[in-house]
């Protein structure tokens, strides 16, 4: 789970893209602000290539990654931000990985969510379409969510994602901001190409992981709309089966998919909503001329034990290449990985995020060394440098990518 609290023409599949990268996350609102243009800078790419002074290696480079929330901020605004971090990653030569996500964070949008208070901006009963229910009946759409990136806060509610107007409010802000990525990338000469890691879309989608529900949550809005203290504390429990011991969510976006009207909720339903939603992002990316290589999806929900979550599938379509959340694993182990990039006949893939710590330089190495050679790994990206597990702090870390880059042959 995410720690955030604290050419151009279209080219074939079997493009090869190079380099390798080690992404360095740095986590929004903290130095860099989407609502804040100007605080995108150069100090803020040369901080993290400085202090882990690794030296220049064409196979093997050193960047950084940034997630917008794309419902959250006004579009010129989004737009100024993404330009400047745009320029600040060509003015310090270091390489950027740019991540859109609208799942997450859409407190900006009740005119997609309020469906129940008349009061409020946005007000609409039909929005009680675009959130999810828990059961078959609208009557059962979620008033509110809960999100434990480090501690539990509470959160809007779950997206249905499969709803068409949320996403279409995923897809128009695409049209603004990749372009802009595109414009950059067309200008760039060949030799510094490189600049550009990739696009992002999805922020570990999926279905009540980062907005679960606790059962009858709603009345915690209603009684103690701004008190927290009565809330639940019990968490997702990921050995407690799909739902995490907490009330099962997805019944709205599998009944609008046409998957199902009744019965149980399945992991493979869950998946097949998950699948659609990330493959009409990719291609709409794809469809504006960023090249299949250059596009990446995030997936969420793969935990053990395997068989009771999201199994990987999710996350692979033919406009992208597939992206997972992997904290503590060996991607060697995770159950049903390579069987699912197999039979896509898929190799190349990335950890879009990241974290394998390690107590020394030779434990961080070899966590590093064992994710990006695992099939065609294109990229780690390790979450996060200010908050979190504070890559910034950990002096084994650092020493560990200086090795790294500094021997990495493939």
């Amino acid at each position: 789970m995410a720690f955030w609290i604290c050419a151009l023409a279209v080219v074939s599949a079997d493009v090869h893209p190079e380099p390798r990268y080690i992404f360095i996350n740095k986590a929004p609102g903290i130095e860099w602000s989407q609502n804040h243009p100007e605080s995108f800078t150069v100090a803020g790419f040369r901080e993290i290539v400085d202090t882990i002074a690794a030296p220049e290696n064409p196979r093997l480079r050193i960047g950084v990654t940034f997630t917008f929330s794309t419902l959250e901020s006004l579009p010129d605004v989004l737009a100024a931000s993404l330009r400047n971090l745009l320029a600040a990653s060509e003015e310090s030569g270091v390489p950027v990985m740019v991540g859109f996500d609208g799942q997450n964070w859409w407190g900006a949008r009740p005119d997609l969510w309020n469906w129940w208070d008349p009061y409020a901006p946005g007000y609409s009963p039909d929005n009680a379409n675009n959130v999810e229910w828990t059961n078959w009946s609208p009557a059962s759409a979620v008033k509110i969510g809960w999100r434990n990136w480090g501690s539990q806060i509470r959160v809007h509610p779950q997206p249905n994602l499969a709803s068409l107007k949320v996403i279409e409010a995923h897809i128009e802000p695409l049209k603004l901001l990749v372009p802009i990525v595109l414009d950059w990338y067309r200008r760039l000469p060949e030799e510094r190409k490189y600049l550009l890691g990739g696009l992002k879309v999805g922020h570990e989608a999926g279905i009540g992981y980062n907005a679960f529900h606790y059962p009858d949550g709603n009345r915690y809005l209603e009684d103690f709309p701004d008190d927290v203290s009565h809330d639940p504390r019990t968490g997702l429990r990921l050995d407690a089966g799909l739902a995490g011991g907490v009330a099962q969510l997805g019944y709205a976006a599998v009944k609008t998919a046409g998957i199902k009207d009744s019965g149980v909720i399945t992991r493979d339903d869950l998946t097949e909503v998950t699948r659609r939603y990330l493959a009409a992002l990719a291609k709409t990316v794809y469809d504006l001329g960023v090249p299949r290589p250059l596009i990446y999806t995030h997936q969420g929900g793969t935990y053990p034990p395997w068989g009771l979550h999201y199994p990987f599938r999710a996350a692979i379509n033919e406009w992208s290449t597939p992206g997972w959340s992997l904290y503590g694993l060996d991607p060697e182990t995770c159950e049903g990985l390579a069987e699912d990039l197999d039979q896509d006949g898929r190799d190349q893939w990335a950890a879009v995020e990241w974290w394998w710590g390690a107590p020394d330089v030779a434990g961080w190495r070899d966590h590093l060394a064992r994710t990006l050679r695992f099939r065609d790994c294109r990229f780690v990206a390790v979450f996060n440098w200010h908050c979190g597990f504070k890559l910034k702090e950990d002096l084994a870390a650092h020493e560990a990518i200086h090795q790294l880059v500094a021997e990495w042959r493939d």
